[in-house]
C-alpha cells in the first residue's frame, strides 16, 4: 500500500471560460482517455455508489459530489470499496495567463490497495496518463480556439452504409414533403460525426443555436423526421432543483404529474412549461446508439446552471473569484433551509462577503459584480456545501409546452395525449377562439353546399395562419375555432392574416369574432386530444361574444404585452383601439378588454 501524487501543467491557447464545457465534462474527458463505462449503482446522503462496467475485475467506489468553481477549477474525492485502489483524489484548476490563455494544472492524488493497485498507478497513471492528458488537452484548447462545439471532439465517422442509405431515402423523401433543406444537411453531418455521447440527447433547440438557424424550423424538421423513422423522440422530465433528466418517457401517456428525483430525494410537479422537454435520438434503423452509457455520473457539466459548489469546513472562510452572466442568482447552503438572493451586473460589487450561520441567511438581495472576488463564510458548527444557481432555465429546452402548442405536432403525432384523467400544468399560454359572425344567415343566403365551402375554406384559412406563427388549432365546435399559441403576438399576428384573407375571398365577404387571453393554463386528455383547462380558457371562451365580428377582442395581459404593443403600433389604424370594462358569466368582478379592428 503506498500513496502516489501526479502532478501536470499545461499552457492553452483559449480563454478558461471557452474551455470550461470541455474540460469539466468528465464524462466526455473520461470516455477520451481510455476509462470504461461506469454504473450508478445507488445514492445515500448525496454520496454516489459507483462500478467500473468491466468484466472478472470489481472496481467499486463510494464518489463525494464534485466541486468546483466556474471557469477556474474542479475536484472530485472517490474512496474505494472494492478493487485495487483505496482512494482517488482529482484537483484541475484553470489560470488565466496574461495573454489571454489559459494554463491547466492537473493533479492526482491516489492510493493503492495492493501491489496491483501499485502497478496499474504507475503505468496507467504515471506513463500513459500524461501523454493521454497532453493529447486530449491539447485537442480541446483547439476547439475551443475555434468556437467549435464539443462534438467536434469526434473524428470518425458512425453512420454504416446501411444507415447513410436509409437516412438518404429518408431525407429524399422529406424533402419531397416540404422539409427545410438546410436542417436536413445538417443533421446528416452531426449524425455521421458526433459521438455517441452527443446523440444520446438530440436538444433541436441547441443544435439550431450551433447551425444558426431557426429554432422552430429544426425543431419542426425534427418532428417531421421522426414521423418518417429518421428519429426517436423522447420526453425528459427535469429536476427543478439540479436540473437534471429524473424520468424519461417514450409517450405522454407514460407521463405522470408527480415525479421523484433520486438525486436530490425530492417530490416535484411536472410542468409542460418548465420542466418537460422533448429530446430526439437517431432511430436504430440510421444509427444504433446506448443511450445507458456513461463515464462519469457526475460534472460540472451535468448542472451548469450551478456557477460553484464548493465545501466550506465548520468556523471556517473560503476565498475565491468566479465569473457571472447579468441576473439573479440563488446562494443556498447544503445543511440549512432559506437561500441568499443575489443580484449580478457590469457595476456590482466587486468584493462580497456572504456569511451563513446556524440561523440561515440575514439578508435581502446583495449585489455583485460579473467577476466578483467571493468569501464564502460558514459560521455554523457543520461543514456547508454552497452552490450558487442561476435562475433563468436554459432557453435551448424545447419545453412539451413550445412543442404541443405546434399545429405540426397536432397533425403528426394525434395519438401523443396524456393519460385519461392526468392534469399538469403548463405555464401561461395563448388561446384564441373564434366564431364566424352571421352564418346562420350565410347558409340561408347562398345555400347549404356552397355556405359550407365558404366555411370549410376559413377553417383551411384560419389552420394555415396559425401554424404559421407557431400556434395550433386545438379543437372546432361547429363554427368556432380554439387555438394556442405560446406567445401573445403570435394570435394577433394570425388574425390580422386570416381577417384580410377571408375579405379578399368570396362575396359576401365572412367576418370573424376573435377573442384572445393569455394565463395559466392545465393541459389534459380529453376525448383522446391534448386540451387545456381552466380560467385562462373560460375567459378566452367567451371574449368572441363581445366582438362585432371583423374585431378582435383581448384582454389585459395581451394589451400590456410588449410584444403585442410594438405590432399593433406598426400595424392598427390610429385610434382602432378601444378600451371597455364589461363583466363575463360566471366571474364575480368586471373585466378590462380591448377591442380592435383587424
Amino acid at each position: 500500500m503506498a500513496d502516489y501524487h501526479f502532478q501536470w501543467t499545461f499552457d492553452l491557447k483559449a480563454s478558461p471560460e471557452a474551455l470550461w464545457h470541455l474540460v469539466s465534462d468528465t464524462n466526455r474527458f473520461n470516455r477520451d482517455t481510455g476509462l470504461p463505462p461506469m454504473q450508478l449503482l445507488g445514492i445515500k446522503n448525496r454520496v454516489k455508489r459507483v462500478k467500473f462496467k468491466i468484466p472478472l475485475l470489481r472496481v467499486e467506489w463510494d464518489e463525494e459530489p464534485f466541486e468546483w468553481t466556474y471557469p477556474y477549477r474542479f475536484g472530485i474525492l472517490r474512496r474505494y470499496v472494492a478493487g485495487p485502489l483505496l482512494e482517488m483524489r482529482v484537483d484541475c484548476r484553470l489560470e488565466r495567463l496574461e495573454n489571454g490563455g489559459t494554463r491547466l494544472d492537473y493533479q492526482t492524488w491516489v492510493s493503492s490497495r495492493n501491489v496491483i493497485g501499485d502497478i496499474g498507478i504507475r503505468l496507467g497513471i504515471g506513463l500513459v496518463a500524461k501523454k493521454q492528458f497532453a493529447d486530449i488537452f491539447n485537442l480541446y484548447d483547439r476547439i475551443a480556439s475555434r468556437g467549435d462545439p464539443a462534438y467536434a471532439v469526434a473524428t470518425g465517422r458512425h453512420l454504416s452504409s446501411s444507415g447513410h442509405a436509409r437516412f438518404k431515402a429518408l431525407s429524399q423523401q422529406l424533402k419531397n414533403e416540404g422539409a427545410d433543406e438546410k436542417v436536413l444537411d445538417n443533421l446528416y453531418d452531426y449524425l455521421h460525426r458526433a459521438d455517441n455521447l452527443s446523440v444520446q440527447r438530440m436538444r433541436p433547440y441547441a443544435l439550431a443555436d450551433i447551425w444558426n438557424l431557426p429554432r422552430r424550423t429544426v425543431l419542426e424538421t425534427f418532428l417531421r423526421a421522426t414521423r418518417a423513422g429518421m428519429l426517436d423522440m423522447f420526453w425528459d422530465l427535469l429536476c427543478p432543483e439540479c436540473r437534471g433528466v429524473a424520468e424519461d418517457f417514450g409517450k405522454l401517456s407514460d407521463l405522470s404529474s408527480h415525479a421523484h428525483c433520486n438525486t436530490c430525494q425530492i417530490e416535484f410537479n411536472a410542468n409542460f412549461d418548465q420542466n418537460v422537454e422533448v429530446i430526439f435520438r437517431p432511430n436504430p434503423s440510421v444509427r444504433a446508439v446506448d443511450n445507458e452509457i456513461e463515464f462519469c455520473v457526475g460534472s460540472p457539466q451535468r448542472q451548469p446552471h450551478i456557477i460553484f459548489s464548493m465545501i466550506v469546513p465548520p468556523r471556517e472562510k473560503l476565498p475565491f473569484g468566479t465569473m457571472l452572466n447579468e441576473g439573479r442568482y440563488r446562494l443556498k447552503a447544503s445543511g440549512l433551509e432559506g437561500f441568499q438572493l443575489v443580484s449580478a451586473y457590469p457595476n456590482g460589487t466587486e468584493k462580497r462577503d456572504f456569511t451563513v450561520d446556524a440561523l440561515g441567511w440575514h439578508d435581502d438581495i446583495l449585489d455583485v459584480s460579473l467577476t466578483p472576488y467571493i468569501r464564502l463564510i460558514n459560521q455554523t458548527d457543520s461543514a456547508q456545501t454552497f452552490q450558487l444557481e442561476h435562475l433563468v432555465w436554459s432557453d435551448q429546452a424545447a419545453t412539451a409546452a413550445d412543442v404541443t402548442t405546434l399545429q405540426i405536432f397536432r397533425d403528426l403525432f394525434s395519438s401523443e395525449v396524456l393519460r385519461p384523467g392526468e392534469e399538469i400544468s403548463v405555464g401561461s399560454t395563448t388561446l384564441m377562439f373564434t366564431d364566424l359572425r352571421n352564418s346562420t344567415r350565410l347558409y340561408r343566403e347562398i345555400g347549404d353546399a356552397p355556405a359550407f365551402g365558404r366555411v370549410r375554406e376559413h377553417f383551411e384559412i384560419l389552420e394555415e395562419a396559425v401554424a404559421a406563427e407557431g400556434g395550433a388549432i386545438i379543437k372546432t365546435m361547429g363554427d368556432a375555432v380554439m387555438a394556442a399559441f405560446r406567445k401573445p403576438v403570435s394570435s394577433i399576428k394570425a388574425i390580422w392574416k386570416v381577417q384580410k384573407e377571408l375579405e379578399r375571398r368570396g362575396v359576401p365577404p365572412l367576418t370573424i369574432k376573435v377573442g384572445i387571453h393569455y394565463g395559466p393554463c392545465i393541459v389534459v386528455n380529453l376525448n383522446d386530444r391534448l386540451d387545456y383547462f381552466g380560467s385562462t380558457v373560460n375567459i378566452a371562451a367567451r371574449l368572441p361574444n363581445f366582438s362585432n365580428g371583423g374585431e378582435a377582442i383581448f384582454s389585459e395581459a395581451i394589451r400590456n404585452d410588449p410584444e403585442v404593443l410594438e405590432y399593433l403600433e406598426k400595424n392598427a389604424a390610429p385610434n382602432s383601439l378601444t378600451r371597455f370594462q364589461s363583466e363575463l358569466r360566471g366571474f364575480d368582478s368586471p373585466m378590462e378588454l380591448w377591442r380592435i379592428k383587424v
